[in-house]
């Protein structure tokens, strides 16, 4: 054991700083557990010397604590609307439908006056920001600052403390470009080589996207430059399915591809001088030479967190190679690592972090058991699919639980994609940059290559997900599963040194097949109702029915106005159902024809099995009508259907006569009645009209109501309906007083989602923010 920990020493001071990262992270007062522990720690190291690296632990802590903001913090300005003035500490990173500029403030204008302020904010445009660059100075008029804030579901990211751990506390929103002005101070920044990268890398993807077609122009700005803007949201799923979605944006594999194609050029034309063979180790020579071009790619990559991290985790290896230290490389990778988590504690909790290094472990543990080699034709092919499969099987764990994906073809999809982007693609890319600083007529031939080769690329990957098989939709691995996965991986690692685990090999495989089928959803047969209503923000709606009879409905209602390819569907109601073990949709109702609907809709029929498909209007062309057609889904137009019945449950279509059904952005909508027993369930976007006000009474005694919005016109329907409970998205403080004090009130922006369970005559209520049950019976006066 003293041996191991000699020889990787360095791996277990990692081991202890990650423990101390992850006590901070669920630590309510990390302050006093570092006044607590590190006398105590202290001691052992000195009396028990071969404890000493405990002390990593209240390191990890103290790198990692939260430190109270000052008086002058720009938190203490939170849901005012102020001018601010700052230095962007990031380069402007561009969105579909815009531009996040990261801003580490200087000065707060508030009624005249200017405050001297610090803190960092986020603020997201509405239209795509030009002209500021890294370290410039900006300031930004009229922006009203929040708490960034996430949707409070089931399997929903957590958004507030994703920026927290960043030292972000407080995000803005503007609509016009206007309001940013562009103030560049002299200073040595505007000389640095960084600035010079960062202005002509903002030049460089405008030219790929006027001298290119889509959306092969898009993939090149964020295989080159970063700036994945405008690429289609069906293109990012179809990359996802097959598995190669982490070609799209720059990490740690470009970086090390672009380290080894230049490390071997370098070496090659090192070699061919006799004045350097004579005087110098060429490898060595090459390796700190190639830091180089890595770094320049860096700095074209836009300076994101995750391409910083692998640069430092590239230049630690290129080192170790220069200093002669790179015999061991599990403990190269856990310096890099060690660096990363000094400079950015919170990367332990980020993705792409996690993706980098699980791959390159998995490879390098590959290596040691069944050793790559590299002589011959044969021997090149056999070590790249053992790459490829020691790095999917490494990640898998990590993809199933954030994309809810088993992609079955991601060993051939990335043979095929991964030689062709990172040995090509991107060699090229980054040659192509240097060449447009000098010449855009040699820039544009490269780039016009790059072009013809992603051209490849996507008929490759549009060939694979034609497949039957190309994935499957799979809820998220269990912590049981988690851990006969890793047996199974140390077994199938170890079994060539260990002849007696062949024999625990399949019984672990076995068991991690069963734990995994058993986290989808058994749906038997029940005598209760479930109602979920989700946290899905303003003029939306979702509601998730699963049914006595072991069926289930997904509710989709409200209107966006602007079109943003079916967010709800994708970051909220989709972790929703992986997470609650659904795979399979019996009946997805669309209560409006919204055309952020309609995109959401697919991307629902291409995730879940959905049997049979409602709209509220009649069939039109689009991707949704192509995929029911090409899925064999069933539909119905709920005009000319009145109701669902499932034995003791009711699900009743309430509509207005005359009602104009059409595919626009607000169309008019309907009145849902779900009736259980003595329970009855109102909602939909138009139950405030007065046409349905024969259908608000109910012979029962339990009734429940969802209104997406409260207005003050509101406030006759609930009088008249008298519910219970009453569940929306938020309720004015100014109408508050207004509601019966016999009905319970939850709010979906407070609580996040609302559960409702009842058997038809008791009912039982819990949140996702409060598991503790609220319940009343029928029976009840």
């Amino acid at each position: 054991m003293n041996s191991f920990l000699l020889k990787y020493r360095i791996l277990f001071l990692l081991l202890n700083f990650a423990s101390g990262i992850l006590i901070s992270e669920f630590c309510k007062n990390e302050w006093l557990l570092i006044t607590v522990i590190s006398p105590v720690i202290g001691v052992l190291c000195l009396t028990q010397k071969q404890l000493a690296p405990l002390i990593f632990i209240p390191l990890g802590l103290l790198f990692s604590a939260k430190v109270p903001p000052p008086d002058h913090h720009i938190i203490h300005f939170a849901g005012k609307r102020v001018d601010i003035e700052g230095i962007l500490f990031r380069p402007v990173e561009t969105t579909e439908r815009g531009s996040k500029l990261f801003i580490d403030v200087k000065y707060v204008y508030t009624d005249g006056r200017q405050k001297t302020a610090t803190g960092k904010v986020l603020i997201n445009t509405g239209e795509r920001v030009w002209g500021p660059t890294y370290r410039d100075r900006v300031k930004v008029i009229g922006v009203k600052l929040r708490v960034p804030k996430g949707f409070k579901n089931p399997g929903s990211f957590d958004i507030k403390r994703y920026y927290e751990r960043q030292g972000i506390y407080l995000s803005g929103f503007i609509s016009q470009t206007d309001q940013i002005l562009l103030i560049r101070k002299p200073g040595l920044y505007l000389s640095s080589p960084f600035h010079f990268i960062d202005t002509y890398r903002v030049r460089f993807g405008e030219f790929i996207r006027e001298k290119s077609t889509s959306p092969e122009a898009e993939i090149l700005s964020a295989i080159t430059i970063g700036d994945r803007r405008g690429i289609p949201s069906e293109l990012r799923d179809r990359f996802s399915e097959t598995g190669t979605a982490h070609l799209l944006a720059i990490s740690g594999l470009h970086l090390g591809a672009i380290a080894v194609v230049f490390f071997f050029t370098i070496k090659w034309l090192l070699k061919r001088s006799e004045f350097l063979l004579l005087r110098f180790t060429v490898p060595r020579l090459a390796a700190i030479l190639t830091v180089i071009p890595v770094v320049v790619y860096t700095a074209i990559a836009g300076f994101s967190i995750p391409v910083l991290r692998a640069c430092i985790m590239t230049c630690v290896y290129l080192t170790s190679i220069y200093i002669g230290r790179d015999e061991n490389k599990l403990n190269t990778l856990a310096l890099a690592a060690f660096l990363i988590l000094i400079c950015y504690p919170w990367s332990l909790f980020d993705l792409s972090f996690r993706l980098s290094f699980a791959s390159v472990v998995g490879i390098l543990l590959m290596h040691r058991f069944y050793p790559l080699k590299f002589n011959t034709g044969t021997e090149r092919l056999v070590s790249s699919i053992k790459t490829t499969v020691a790095a999917s099987l490494a990640t898998l764990p990590f993809i199933v639980n954030s994309f809810g994906i088993l992609p079955l073809v991601s060993i051939p999809a990335n043979l095929f994609a991964v030689p062709v982007v990172e040995f090509l693609i991107v060699p090229i890319g980054l040659i192509s940059f240097i060449t447009f600083i000098l010449s855009e007529n040699l820039a544009q031939f490269l780039i016009s290559l790059d072009i013809t080769l992603i051209k490849l690329l996507l008929t490759g990957i549009e060939s694979l997900t034609k497949l039957p098989v190309a994935f499957i939709t799979v809820p998220a691995l269990s912590k049981l599963s988690t851990g006969f996965y890793v047996l199974t991986l140390i077994a199938l690692l170890l079994k060539s040194r260990y002849k007696r685990l062949i024999f625990l090999l399949p019984l672990f495989t076995v068991c991690f097949v069963l734990t995994l089928l058993f986290s989808f959803q058994i749906k038997p047969k029940t005598d209760y109702l479930k109602m979920s209503f989700l946290n899905v923000g303003v003029n939306e709606s979702a509601l998730f029915l699963q049914l006595p009879d072991g069926k289930n409905l997904l509710f989709e209602g409200g209107f966006s106005y602007r079109r943003n390819g079916g967010y709800m569907e994708r970051r909220i109601v989709t972790p929703f159902l992986l997470r609650s073990g659904i795979t399979t949709i019996d009946y997805l109702i669309l209560t409006s024809v919204d055309k952020n609907r309609l995109d959401g809709a697919n991307y629902i029929l291409r995730k879940f099995k959905v049997k049979e498909v409602l709209t509220n209007g009649s069939k039109l062309n689009g991707n949704l009508w192509e995929a029911m057609e090409r899925k064999k889904v069933l539909w119905q137009n709920i005009q000319h259907k009145t109701n669902l019945n499932f034995g003791d449950l009711n699900i009743e279509f309430i509509k207005p006569k005359k009602a104009n059904i059409r595919d626009s952005r607000e169309p008019y909508p309907i009145l849902c009645k779900v009736s259980f027993k003595d329970t009855a369930v109102f909602f939909g976007e138009s139950i405030l009209d007065r046409g349905f006000k024969d259908s608000w009474s109910f012979n029962g005694k339990n009734n429940l109501l969802y209104l997406q919005e409260i207005g003050k016109n509101s406030m006759d329907v609930i009088k008249e309906i008298s519910p219970n409970v009453l569940i929306t998205r938020h309720i004015p403080y100014s109408l508050k007083n207004g509601i019966d004090k016999n009905t319970k009130a939850f709010e979906t922006d407070t609580k996040g989602t609302v559960t409702v369970i009842t058997d038809g005559k008791q009912v039982y209520i819990k949140t996702f923010m409060d598991t503790r049950y609220f319940s009343y019976s029928s029976s009840l006066p």
